[in-house]
């Protein structure tokens, strides 16, 4: 028993040793300068790159399509999932729209405050020195536009027009340091609605600032703003989005409630937009 232990031993050994002699030997061949050391030298890459490498390389791309295909299984999901609320939704929504026509009729009103008209149109000119102040679009008084109307973007509203021309228009942007106007809003926390007034903007935390009109001890971070409708015929209608709370202050008795809003629209990249038309006007 001992015997044939001892042999293992010795074979392994010497399998070992002649591999170091023969790993060795292809060294040597590989690294001097003789006849023929550069056929030594491309077998030891081409055992390198298919022993080694190729394995290793094949086994990074499956674990990694592995990985990809997982992501677009969750991305897929959660898309799916969207989609079925979104189906709900609009069938509702579809329900509602049914019903507030039929309320109409029975009321007898035509129009209501969240009725409105787009005209589209687009960005013409924005002055570098008055870049966060206000735009020009090309439409005017020629398309029914006035002053007063809210303009927005595809993401929520911008601004209102001030000044009308024919073929152009004005339009002061929200976030105007100098605005002498305030836009009535509200706030949807929940099931609870609260209004206030978005009078200023701060340009280097890029948020607006709202003043509370409403009695409210806390509104959650995440509410959402619009507008309220408040503001008077040919104005910008109810339900315009603004943007998201922030942040809730108490204030004081001089100051009152506030809450700080993030834009809804990316005032930095305005092209495409669209001029309000109230139907209730």
């Amino acid at each position: 028993m001992y015997n044939n232990d001892k042999k293992k031993r010795s074979r392994k050994m010497i399998a070992v040793t002649i591999i170091l002699v023969v790993v060795s030997v292809f060294s040597l061949l590989a690294n001097a300068d003789i006849p023929g050391a550069y056929i030594v030298k491309d077998s030891m890459a081409n055992i390198e790159y298919y022993i080694i490498k190729a394995p290793i390389s094949y086994v990074r791309s499956v674990f990694q399509e592995y990985v990809d295909l997982k992501v677009v299984y969750r991305e897929n999901k959660r898309l799916k999932k969207s989609l079925d609320g979104y189906a709900g939704e609009l069938a509702m929504n579809n329900v509602l729209t049914n019903e507030l026509e039929e309320m109409k009729k029975l009321t007898g009103i035509k129009n209501l405050s969240t009725d409105y008209e787009l005209k589209y149109t687009n960005i013409i000119e924005r002055d570098a020195n008055n870049w966060s102040n206000e735009v020009t679009i090309n439409i005017g008084s020629n398309s029914d536009v006035t002053n007063g109307m809210a303009v927005i973007t595809s993401k929520g509203m911008i601004g209102t027009v001030t000044k009308v021309t024919p073929v152009s228009s004005t339009v002061t942007l929200l976030t105007d340091e100098n605005a002498k106007s305030q836009l009535p809003v509200m706030i949807t926390d929940g099931s609870a609605t609260y209004y206030g007034l978005l009078n200023s903007y701060n340009i280097k935390s890029k948020t607006f600032n709202v003043s509370i009109l409403s009695t409210v001890d806390k509104i959650a971070k995440g509410a959402s703003v619009t507008t309220s409708g408040l503001g008077g015929k040919g104005k910008s209608p109810k339900g315009l989005l603004v943007g998201t709370v922030t942040s809730f202050s108490s204030g004081d008795n001089a100051t009152g409630k506030t809450v700080t809003v993030k834009p809804a629209a990316n005032f930095d990249d305005l092209n495409y937009v669209a001029v309000v038309k109230r139907t209730d006007s």
